[in-house]
């Protein structure tokens, strides 16, 4: 399959603004040809290299006070990029599908007892796609995404092509195929592997993942490789 040139068009301004290989794709950083590109290439390879060495998770939940405050611009400016990374750590999602979701938690608060962004990261982590990249079968979601759609995933020994498919407890998770060579190679090669979730029960002899229960948003095998604040993301994306 050939991939035209203006599918990187797009990609390229984000990886300029973000400066941070969040999808994990390094053979994207292959089609940086030109000479305008150097520095930003060299700038990921190094970073990733940095990562490998001395790999930190970074806390969601900490506090932090900015060294010299935050005007309008500024704040503005952060916001966008927050909604940027999450977009694309998840595998580059719309506005559309961002606001429909946040619509459906706020919904949902008065069934549950938890939060708002906590019930936003609920929806997402339980979606098939995302189970896969948690349990490290796969270095990224969007390569959760390839594996899903040729067909190497069943879900309760049936074949499921849908990526965002929300799993409930009690669903198996198994793969055939070739995708269960792919899966080892990345199992070993994760930053956080063997450290599972523990809403999920994972077996490295079989290739089978159980789904237990929704996600636990303190867990370290859950966390991002960037800095995450749900309640600015929830609020931002309001208006």
């Amino acid at each position: 399959m050939v991939v035209k040139k203006s599918y990187y068009k797009p990609l390229y301004k984000k990886f300029i603004r973000l400066r941070k290989n969040i999808q994990n794709r390094k053979k994207l950083l292959n089609k940086f040809k030109k000479k305008k590109w150097l520095n930003l290439i060299t700038f990921l390879r190094v970073s990733s290299r940095r990562r490998k060495k001395n790999f930190n998770n970074f806390n969601q939940h900490s506090f932090f006070v900015p060294k010299f405050g935050n005007s309008y611009k500024r704040k503005y400016l952060n916001n966008l990029l927050l909604k940027q990374r999450f977009s694309l750590f998840y595998g580059n999602l719309s506005d559309k599908i961002l606001k429909h979701n946040i619509k459906k938690a706020k919904k949902s608060i008065n069934k549950n007892k938890l939060s708002v962004p906590h019930i936003l990261l609920n929806l997402f982590e339980c979606r098939l796609d995302t189970v896969l990249y948690r349990a490290h079968f796969s270095k990224s979601i969007r390569d959760s995404r390839l594996l899903i759609q040729h067909k190497h995933v069943l879900v309760n020994n049936q074949p499921m092509t849908l990526n965002t498919y929300a799993l409930k407890p009690g669903d198996i998770i198994t793969l055939k195929g070739k995708g269960v060579g792919l899966v080892n190679f990345n199992a070993y090669r994760s930053n956080l592997w063997p450290i599972t979730p523990n809403h999920l029960h994972v077996n490295y002899i079989t290739y089978q993942i159980a789904f237990l229960s929704q996600a636990n948003s303190f867990e370290i095998s859950t966390q991002f490789p960037f800095w995450l604040d749900l309640n600015t993301l929830v609020t931002y994306r309001k208006y």
